[in-house]
């Protein structure tokens, strides 16, 4: 009797020194892993190819989207002067200036009020367009019967003897890339029309 239980107390206290000595030398596991150089050269591989790709069309929405802004604003322009004229009972005009590739347009009183030089406000409110707002943009042509302006009367918002057109472009390598017309018809009605794929506007 007092053998076997020699003998159990024995297996015991030699599987106890047993477990307690593989804890011992049981080398703990990390519980996270690092990136191999392999996976931080293909990570960037993998990135290179997609800012290659994705940063010149970001420029060239953004190009687009400034080219769109310039003939919205100068549409702006023309819709204000319209209802100015009618509102104050005085003839309005909207005058485009271009020096080299400094460009503006502004409502004003006058038919030759130059935009990059003088104060062209009215009743100390300033209502102008301005090329250092619209980089890359150029102002192709202010036509209009005559000359680089349109007045509405202050009868009935007419343009009757200065229907005409404005346009802006953008270039790529000194070609037209993309543009955008602002036209404005004898009764003084205003629409838009492109040349190239610029947004949702119909073709010139």
């Amino acid at each position: 009797m007092s053998a076997r239980i020699a003998r159990s107390t024995g297996r015991f206290f030699g599987q106890k020194l047993l477990s307690e000595q593989r804890h011992r030398t049981t080398p703990q596991r990390p519980s996270g892993r690092g990136f191999t150089l392999l996976e931080l050269l293909v990570t960037l591989a993998i990135l290179s190819i997609v800012l290659g790709a994705g940063v010149p069309a970001m420029l060239d929405v953004a190009r687009t989207t400034r080219l769109q802004g310039a003939a919205q604003e100068s549409y702006a322009l023309l819709q204000f002067a319209r209802s100015d004229a009618l509102r104050s009972g005085q003839d309005r005009f909207v005058v485009w200036t271009q020096d080299g590739g400094s460009w503006c347009a502004v409502v004003s009183t006058v038919s030759d009020c130059n935009c990059l030089t003088s104060d062209c406000s009215i009743d100390g409110i300033l209502r102008q367009q301005n090329s250092a707002d619209f980089a890359g943009v150029n102002l192709a042509n202010a036509a209009f019967a005559g000359g680089s302006f349109t007045r509405f009367d202050a009868m009935r918002g007419l343009a009757e003897g200065n229907a005409g057109t404005v346009s802006y472009q953008i270039l790529d390598d000194g070609d037209v890339d993309g543009e955008v017309r602002v036209i404005v018809s004898v009764l003084g009605r205003l629409r838009f029309c492109q040349i190239g794929d610029v947004g949702g506007y119909p073709a010139c």
